[in-house]
């Protein structure tokens, strides 16, 4: 009677036992990671959460910030409850999304800044953020089936063709090489003039204060009001441009007679650039041997010399001395 009652005791024990670990939750074991202390909790509502579990991560500028503590299906979609440290502030026109790393990673919670919010507040205990500033995740079937659209339609294999067209047109290495070292010869001597591109960068800098000092004399020049001194320009200048441009083209297809005048002017002007040289040489000739010449007027006799090879330069000394000519 006694092992009987201590059977039925143990089964039901066992029993017990059994029951009350199916309500044994992973998010109910602890996590070797640190919780967020005493901090305040929010409301995200999103249309859908897919997969993500209590205990997900909440991430704010990239920074763990909060956990998920509860989800509640409800008739418009699923409320998260989710627990904020106390030291961090979530501003009032955040946007929430959930997320995953990668195609099987962890299921997140991100919290994102609105880029032009100005209002400068913040959420509280107990705030809600309504489901039109929320973005559920896509449907785990919906990317696989990308996925395989990408695989299947033959887009890795344009990849390859196209990475095999690129070497095919590339030149050799060593051209390559060539290439990348006068590049750096370049870059190098670039970098040792910046004193030139600054000077540059300034005077832009110094033309666009110039345009922006006179920015009152060009909108007076393009106002409508100086319209009616374009139109007149155009009609002035312009057209009697118009009128010119027609006959400049006259005078070249009927100007063919100018041709060889042209030429006899080209060899003139050959023959001028010789004539400095020229001039030279005559102005030593005058003055070194045709003046002296004139002022001075005298014959040197060296040598006189018969058809026999005689020399007669004393005889002919003597017959200039008797007619006075040699003294």
């Amino acid at each position: 009677m006694i092992t009987r009652r201590i059977t039925r005791a143990v089964a039901a024990l066992s029993l017990i036992l059994v029951v009350s670990s199916c309500s044994l939750r992973p998010e109910d074991l602890p996590s070797v990671r640190g919780g967020i202390g005493d901090g305040y909790e929010i409301s995200v509502e999103f249309a859908s959460v897919m997969n993500l579990p209590s205990g997900a991560d909440v991430i704010m500028d990239g920074v763990r910030v909060g956990e998920v503590r509860n989800l509640e299906v409800q008739n418009d979609g699923v409320a998260v409850r989710v627990g904020v440290r106390s030291d961090t502030r979530v501003p009032a026109d955040v946007r929430a999304i959930v997320r995953q790393n990668t195609l099987l990673g962890d299921t997140y919670v991100a919290l994102l800044r609105n880029p032009d919010g100005r209002s400068g507040e913040y959420l509280g205990e107990g705030a809600t953020v309504p489901v039109e500033r929320t973005t559920s995740p896509p449907q785990l079937e919906d990317t696989m089936a990308v996925l395989a659209t990408f695989v299947n339609g033959g887009s890795i294999r344009r990849i390859e063709q196209v990475m095999g067209r690129v070497n095919a047109v590339m030149p050799d290495v060593a051209e390559i090489e060539r290439l990348a070292g006068t590049v750096a010869v370049d870059l190098n001597d670039l970098g040792q003039r910046t004193v030139e591109i600054d000077r540059m960068l300034d005077g832009m800098n110094s033309s666009a204060a110039a345009l922006n000092d006179n920015s009152e004399s060009l909108v007076t020049i393009f106002d409508g009001s100086s319209v009616h001194y374009w139109r007149r320009l155009a009609v002035d200048v312009v057209s009697h441009i118009g009128q010119i441009l027609p006959s400049v083209g006259s005078l070249y297809v009927g100007g063919y007679w100018l041709v060889p005048m042209f030429e006899s002017l080209a060899d003139t002007t050959d023959i001028s650039r010789g004539g400095p040289s020229a001039t030279v040489e005559l102005s030593n000739f005058l003055r070194t041997t045709l003046i002296p010449f004139a002022q001075n007027p005298s014959v040197d006799i060296v040598s006189v010399e018969s058809a026999g090879g005689d020399q007669l330069v004393s005889d002919a000394e003597n017959i200039l001395r008797m007619l006075g000519a040699v003294q």
